[in-house]
């Protein structure tokens, strides 16, 4: 038996086109068409670039501009944030808050390395001074009352 080596060029091009995508090898050509209402699944969808963080952190900000002090618990956070973001996951909101709160006892079991949040009791938090800042619409910045 003998045998002869061969190569053959294979050149191709594939097209993506909203929910559907083309892929031609050579001068065969194939179609497929992609479902566009998949299932939701068990994660939260948040904007482009946005972290859970971000929520907790907006959240936190949004009880003290409402309140005029700054003290909060993780259950007033999670009920603010969760108006917006209505399938958030209440233990995995809650073990982030942690994350964000350096003297808090459980924030070695969830280091961030954010500094948002300073206990000050069983279940309290305020927001530390320099996240507390906020611009009013005339440029001017302004501190809470704790």
């Amino acid at each position: 038996m003998k045998e002869l080596p061969f190569s053959i060029p294979i050149s191709g091009v594939i097209r993506m086109d909203g929910d559907s995508v083309t892929i031609i090898v050579n001068r065969a050509e194939t179609n497929i068409s992609l479902e566009t209402g998949a299932p939701p699944g068990k994660r939260i969808s948040l904007e482009a670039g946005k972290t859970m963080y971000d929520v907790i952190l907006e959240a936190a900000r949004e009880i003290v501009r409402e309140q005029g002090f700054n003290r909060f618990s993780a259950p007033e956070l999670y009920s603010v944030a969760l108006v917006k973001y209505p399938k958030l996951k209440r233990g995995s909101f809650w073990s982030r808050v942690i994350a964000c709160t350096p003297n808090h006892p459980s924030y070695k079991h969830h280091v961030s390395r954010r500094d948002y949040f300073s206990r000050i009791g069983p279940g309290l938090y305020e927001l530390n001074d320099r996240y507390i800042e906020d611009v009013t619409p005339d440029g001017q910045r302004t501190l809470f009352k704790r």
